[in-house]
């Protein structure tokens, strides 16, 4: 058995002896009074305080919002798009910066944790700006750009979150060349492992906007398809269009719409809402 395959098999064993189901707050708040235990082995264990976690992460702060429900509405689209192959390895993208890919990120993983046939592992892999573990509120010094450069195992980055089934590999130290390293054959064969290691398992990857860096580029060639995120009423359509035309070759699997203005959401009827409050509502429209 290869250490990647090691690594994972640990990374399965501490998600199903320390899953936390995320039913609400209430729930998180007595799995932060009474963490598990620490496993034998060193996969790091960091049960979510969701009182830390952003409050634009709505899946975890915010479930039973109107916003929450379009993740999962996103969850049901994606997984009746990817199911039959199962092209379980996505990416998640845009095309310029402040456009909300981090957050979708993290509430769709999230999101796709809860449905119960699947575990998730959420990659941060936008090493020049990571902020994954910023977002769920985790204090973390290595990640993947150390995997990539050989200086640590897989199983020393891999977190258990606690969040049902989902597994977090943060991006780790600042380097010099992040583009060199997800496109090395190192990146290659990383995804090719997670992607066949288990047949239940989704990856969520996070990478830069694809007009900023070479970085999604060099990704979307691993992966199995692409999330990508448009911000309403900022993005134009020349800049979508020059950007998903870099992406060429890979597979669309969907637009997300992101920070719709209030309006577009006014018919929502409050009976299948009651725990949603309009504060809540314009937090989970606004990117970072």
């Amino acid at each position: 058995m290869s250490r990647i395959e090691q690594a994972l098999e640990k990374a399965i064993k501490i998600r199903e002896s320390a899953a936390v189901p995320i039913s609400g707050l209430d729930s998180h708040r007595e799995s932060a009074k009474k963490p598990s235990p620490l496993p034998a082995f060193h996969i790091k264990e960091s049960i979510i305080n969701p009182i830390l976690v952003d409050r634009h992460i709505v899946c975890i702060t915010d479930p039973y919002s109107p916003a929450s429900e379009q993740y999962r509405k996103l969850r049901a689209r994606i997984l009746a798009r990817t199911k039959q192959d199962f092209q379980n390895t996505i990416m998640v993208t845009s095309a310029d910066v402040g456009e909300g890919k981090s957050i979708t990120s993290i509430n769709f993983a999230v999101a796709l944790a809860r449905e119960i046939d699947h575990t998730v592992l959420l990659v941060d892999a936008d090493m020049r700006k990571p902020s994954i573990h910023k977002y769920l509120g985790i204090k973390t010094d290595r990640g993947l750009s150390d995997y990539l450069s050989g200086q640590v195992e897989l199983s020393d980055v891999l977190i258990n979150t606690g969040l049902g089934r989902l597994v977090l590999l943060p991006a780790g130290n600042a380097c010099s060349n992040p583009a060199e390293l997800l496109s090395s054959n190192r990146m290659k064969e990383l995804v090719k492992e997670m992607k066949h290691r288990y047949a239940d398992r989704y990856i969520v990857i996070d990478t830069p906007p694809v007009l900023v860096s070479a970085d999604a580029i060099s990704m979307s060639n691993h992966v199995d398809g692409v999330i990508f995120v448009v911000q309403a009423a900022k993005t134009s359509e020349k800049t979508v269009k020059k950007a998903i035309n870099l992406l060429k070759g890979a597979i669309m699997l969907g637009i997300v719409y992101n920070n719709v203005p209030d309006y577009l959401g006014k018919n929502l009827n409050p009976y299948y809402y009651h725990q949603y409050h309009r504060d809540d509502r314009t937090a989970a429209k606004t990117t970072k």
